[in-house]
């Protein structure tokens, strides 16, 4: 039967189900994702829990190991410093071919994502609010018309938001609505100099208010993926 218009395939229902619940930290980093387990709980086969498992393996938030299987992708403290280095030289660079060059448009849809993200937040929904933060910063690499520097600059803000999601436990969410805003200002007026120093900032305020300290997290999937019925 056809799909109907707006309809989410059931990979999209797994992938982004499995996103929030990693990025709401209730998965404990290093827990198994079996592929049964998850079928049955989401009731699909096999091969879309496959196919969203690996869709999630290549953005960074889980690990796939031979003879092990599907794991959420954990950062040791000691090597988050290097992922938030990796991440400053990569959107650094990115920013700065935006710098002073943003279209209306491209304006106009970074400000309605700041918005979303904001109204996501004050509603006290974190993962949400994550999500529409990486999507922001995801924009920016899109619109840089640089792609191997798009690929590298994605790679790391999807891992360096699942090290937020692993060490931010204030609840603020890690990314400001009121920096990105602030970015968006600069996007559009540049120069280029100083949009690369406010991402460096902003960056490195998100890295300054990680936590490393234990955290006791739920590791049953069938009660953290319990779906809400309508």
């Amino acid at each position: 039967m056809e799909k109907s218009k707006g309809s989410k395939s059931q990979e999209e229902v797994v992938y982004e189900r499995l996103f929030d619940v990693i990025i709401e930290q209730k998965l404990q980093p290093g827990v198994r994702l079996t592929e049964i387990s998850l079928a049955e709980i989401f009731a699909v086969s096999r091969t879309v829990v496959r196919r969203a498992l690996l869709r999630l393996s290549y953005e960074g938030v889980v690990d796939i190991k031979p003879n092990i299987g599907a794991i959420v992708t954990t950062t040791e403290p000691k090597d988050v410093p290097q992922y938030f280095e990796a991440r400053r030289i990569a959107e650094g660079a990115l920013i700065r071919r935006v710098a002073g060059k943003l279209t209306t448009y491209q304006e106009e849809t970074m400000r309605a994502m700041v918005r979303e993200e904001n109204r996501y937040f004050l509603s006290g929904n974190r993962a949400r609010g994550l999500r529409k933060s990486i999507d922001f910063h995801f924009y920016l690499a899109d619109i840089a018309n640089n792609k191997p520097l798009a690929e590298m600059g994605k790679k790391m803000i999807a891992r360096t938001s699942l090290i937020v999601a692993q060490y931010n436990l204030s609840g603020s969410g890690g990314c400001a609505c009121v920096d990105h805003s602030a970015l968006v200002d600069v996007m559009v007026s540049g120069p280029a100099d100083r949009a690369e120093n406010m991402m460096h900032e902003h960056l490195q305020h998100i890295e300054d208010n990680l936590y490393f300290g234990k955290q006791s997290l739920e590791t049953d999937l069938y009660r953290i993926l319990e779906i809400d019925k309508p």
